[in-house]
């Protein structure tokens, strides 16, 4: 492919394209990878030093047996390299593979992270002083490696600050030129010839110039415009170089060459798995997450080893997605649901944010949540931002101020957090019952429900609110275009949600029709049919009563002498994700608690101003239709209950007619109709306990399941080529303790 006489540059060229690869793996670590370190676990710091050191010497002890064969010629100092290339482990690359894998929030995909975080820095450590030790003598070599990290400390506490400083000088709102770009590849050969000289090797100094870039926003702009011509054009040059000095044939000139290199494909890629298994049993880690860990972390001579990483590199995901199923664990708290809540306590709240479009209408709803000194507000505001190109997944904690305690490598998207921040902080200043916490979620759709559903099980939330996929126009209307990874997120967190769950359809709620803040009284209309998720929509819009500037309605349907009664039979709910047996004794039960519930509801609003209740008797779906349109024009929020697990035969037929099961029968209704234009809150009660009636009392003998578990099916949406929204369900059971909501 190349002729002779320019094999000498393409491998310049190639080194030099190594070095701008090292310089891009060094710009997505920050500084705040050490302080991350005191909070790694002792686990994964056992199973990263292993990790490291013992492939590291079977690494050497594999490099003197493949030269084992008579009439071989070999370097001694080539054991270093064989070592290291069994050692190393990338910690981009782990996050991407866990990423692909759906598995970089689960127990085993936080400490395969954690172990290749510090895998990585020990790593790090070994390339300077097994590169020195196998380019000089033993002297030199130690001259060599203190030279080099009293100049990485140095480019850390002088040349790091000293880039701030230009940068914040020289640019202006986030805006780089590109004499920015001009000055980095040329940084980059600089601090490559720099520890070349100090006798290490030229991709150390380009990784620390990487790692040293003060700029997160700057390093973001650097990714985008130099990613791509690096992997796509430059590192190609060096992987062929690599293969033109690869012999794969040699290893057939003799049964022994072909014996050694089967041992060593074999050792070479079981070293990390071994390694891991064994510290994985002393630190008592189940021996099916101690081999997945070892999959994981074995991310990294030639003919031989080069085959190795092969198929590593390609059995990793695969194989780790068939053996590990992750275990769902749920701390023990009991105000998981509004309804079961202590009256007058904290309300604790998890508000998702898609975009900036969803802040005036979550705003207005948190506000009419009746915060008061007796009974405040504890919000929790999640910013979720998709987890694109080459970023490591991140939660970021908001301070006051506009710092964070993470960075994010997306400049247009943080600057929307932090205009999200700054409307949640104002709103704070102006109410002293209400606060709010501001963070922001980096990570893929398929796995950005898992982060959703963690964060509210952290906090101890009761309601956990998320936007429709469809956001709000400026019309007060909803877009057309769908947004079917969200709303595939949507479904996953109701799905595996710790607490109660409200998908909030905004439509201008709380902005008049100029689009400006509304200061009228805002009327609210809840719809009470029956059920475990009407009666939490009920003590959510009781809540909301007791607000000032607040109107609240509550309307409920019972049903007339022409309604038959629902016969057993088994429920299909949502894309026949599980299986439940409605029965007499369920509904009748169901019908008992709701009475209950809203006579005790009536009771303690009788003689309030603002708080009404009325009762309509209806025989069908047409007639509950008719109702809500005599009704329509007031109301700038419904609050409707998801009816998920009860089939009523008021809303049999229009559950038929569903083009967004997700909101029940009532919520498609509302915003699917010509004749409701206000806003729609849907409820979900938390389904792991439902007012005393456990879960396995709904089901039939054939498949009820022992201590109150519940199966439950999570839905994935898979990046189609046409677009389309692809939902199947892959966890059929996730263990719930059966705690009290």
């Amino acid at each position: 492919m190349f002729p002779l006489r320019s094999i000498v540059t393409v491998e310049t060229v190639a080194y030099w394209a190594l070095c701008c690869h090292l310089f891009l793996i060094g710009l997505e670590f920050d500084m705040s990878v050490i302080e991350n370190l005191t909070r790694t676990s002792k686990k994964a710091i056992h199973i990263a030093i292993a990790g490291v050191l013992i492939p590291f010497i079977m690494g050497i002890g594999l490099f003197f047996f493949m030269n084992q064969v008579p009439g071989g010629e070999y370097n001694p100092t080539g054991c270093v390299y064989i070592g290291l290339s069994l050692a190393v482990t990338g910690y981009p690359i782990v996050a991407r593979v866990l990423n692909d894998v759906k598995l970089l929030h689960s127990d085993i995909g936080r400490m395969a992270m954690s172990a290749s975080l510090v895998t990585d820095l020990i790593s790090w450590i070994l390339v300077i002083i097994g590169i020195a030790f196998s380019n000089q003598t033993s002297g030199g070599a130690s001259v060599a490696v203190l030279s080099t990290v009293g100049f990485a400390l140095f480019c850390i506490f002088v040349v790091r600050p000293a880039l701030a400083i230009i940068i914040s000088k020289t640019s202006k709102e986030n805006d780089y030129s590109e004499n920015y770009l001009c000055f980095v590849l040329v940084a980059i050969s600089a601090f490559a010839v720099v520890t070349d000289i100090l006798g290490t090797n030229s991709v150390v100094g380009a990784f620390i110039f990487g790692f040293i870039m003060p700029n997160r926003i700057l390093a973001a702009a650097f990714l985008d415009k130099f990613e791509d011509f690096v992997t796509g054009y430059l590192l190609p040059l060096f992987f062929t170089i690599c293969g033109i000095r690869i012999d794969i044939w040699s290893l057939f000139d003799k049964k022994a060459h072909l014996a050694i290199g089967s041992v060593v494909v074999v050792l070479s890629c079981s070293a990390k798995i071994l390694s891991t298994l064994l510290v994985s049993y002393y630190e008592n880690v189940p021996t099916r997450d101690g081999f997945s860990l070892g999959i994981f972390l074995n991310k990294r001579d030639y003919t031989v080893m080069a085959i190795a990483i092969l198929l590593m590199t390609g059995v990793v995901a695969p194989v780790t997605a068939s053996i590990y199923r992750p275990a769902k664990h749920l701390s023990n708290y009991k105000r998981r649901t509004i309804q079961k809540g202590r009256q007058g306590g904290e309300l604790r709240i998890l508000a998702c944010f898609q975009n900036f479009r969803n802040v005036s209408g979550m705003i207005s709803l948190i506000d009419s949540s009746n915060a008061t000194r007796e009974s405040p507000l504890n919000v929790f505001a999640l910013h979720v931002l998709e987890l694109t190109g080459r970023a490591s997944a991140m939660l970021i904690v908001h301070s006051t101020g506009g710092k964070s305690s993470g960075y994010s490598r997306h400049g247009r998207k943080n600057s929307q957090s932090e205009k999200i921040v700054t409307a949640l902080e104002t709103y704070q200043t102006l109410n002293d019952n209400v606060n709010i916490h501001a963070l922001t979620s980096m990570s893929p759709h398929a796995s950005m429900h898992e982060d959703i559903c963690s964060l509210a099980e952290e906090k101890h939330t009761a309601l956990l609110v998320i936007p429709f996929h469809k956001l709000p126009s400026k019309d007060g209307k909803l877009e057309a275009e769908d947004n079917t990874s969200f709303r595939g997120v949507n479904l996953n967190v109701l799905a595996n949600a710790p607490c109660s769950v409200g998908i909030f359809v905004d439509r201008g709620f709380g902005v008049s029709d100029n689009g400006e803040s509304s200061l009228t009284m805002r009327q609210i209309l809840m719809l009470f049919v029956g059920g475990p998720d009407d009666r939490e929509a009920l003590a959510y819009a009781w809540r909301m009563g007791g607000t000032e500037g607040i109107s609240l309605t509550v309307v409920r349907f019972l049903p007339g002498d022409q309604v038959e009664e629902i016969q057993p039979k088994d429920l299909l709910p949502v894309g026949e994700a599980h299986k439940m047996l409605t029965s007499i004794t369920y509904v009748d039960s169901n019908r008992k608690l709701d009475d209950e519930y809203v006579n005790e509801f009536r009771l303690k609003t009788a003689g309030e101003q603002f708080v009404s209740y009325q009762e309509r008797v209806v025989n069908n779906d047409e007639e509950i239709v008719l109702a809500l349109q005599e009704m329509h024009h007031t109301y700038d929020l419904y609050v409707v209950g998801r009816g998920e697990g009860i089939v009523s035969p008021l809303t049999e037929s229009l559950a038929d007619w569903c083009e967004y099961p997700e909101l029940g029968p009532l919520g498609d209704l509302l915003i699917t109709s010509s004749f409701a234009q206000g806003s729609v809150l849907v409820v979900q009660q938390y389904v792991g306990s439902k007012d005393g009636i456990s879960i396995a009392d709904m089901l039939s003998a054939d498949n009820s399941t022992s201590h109150g578990s519940h199966h439950f099916s999570s839905w994935e949406h898979s990046s189609l080529e046409d677009g389309g929204l692809e939902m199947e369900p892959f966890a059929h059971h996730k263990g719930k303790q059966d705690v009290d909501a």
